[in-house]
């Protein structure tokens, strides 16, 4: 319950900050996200992930600053293939299995962002604060452990729009460094995501 309320008041600020600001138009992103795990993240799971999801919307604050929300789904996974491992509560006892580990997470972010210049090009800079809820397996044969989270966290980045002429959508690239704080009962996850999609502007 309380993480559903938490999951519904982030989401209620996200929409408000963007409706708050959209009046003087702005830009939707869809986007297909590849990860990169970095520091303990690539140690859990080391493997690219292709399989992740980001809609965005910013609305302009000025000609130039953007502020909006973003909403995303990525998840890594990467077989260790057999291990042995000793049990964490009985240092005598072993367990032989084929290890499996998966992590799912879901990024919602309040965004700042500012573009420089007009044209055929919009190259931009960004960065993005708030929550990534976490949830991490590691299975080992039939048994797994699983942990999982809201973390503090932020991401800077960087990327471009390319308008398709005088329409309204473009296409737009862009990477972001993810960095999700260390909590009380988990360690703290870092990964690269790079995205590509479509944009609307409005």
């Amino acid at each position: 319950m309380k993480r559903s309320k938490i999951h519904l008041t982030f989401i209620f600020i996200v929409v408000m900050s963007m409706s708050s600001f959209s009046q003087g138009g702005g830009i939707w992103n869809f986007n297909w996200d590849v990860g990169i795990p970095m520091g303990s993240t690539s140690d859990f799971i080391g493997k690219p992930s292709f399989r992740g999801f980001a809609v965005e919307g910013r609305g302009y604050v000025t000609d130039k600053l953007l502020i909006g929300g973003r909403g995303a789904w990525n998840t890594f996974f990467e077989n260790k293939e057999w291990v042995t491992e000793t049990l964490p509560d009985n240092p005598t006892a072993t367990i032989h299995g084929y290890q499996r580990n998966y992590m799912n997470i879901i990024p919602l972010m309040i965004t700042g962002h500012y573009e420089f210049g007009y044209g055929a090009v919009l190259p931009y800079v960004g960065i993005g604060i708030g929550t990534y809820y976490i949830e991490s397996r590691k299975y080992l044969g039939i048994y797994y452990v699983e942990d999982d989270a809201w973390h503090f966290g932020v991401y800077p980045e960087i990327g471009a729009v390319f308008p398709f002429g005088s329409s309204n959508t473009a296409f737009n690239i862009n990477a972001k460094y993810n960095y999700a704080a260390k909590t009380k009962d988990t360690d703290a996850q870092s990964w690269i995501s790079v995205g590509v999609g479509l944009s609307y502007i409005f």
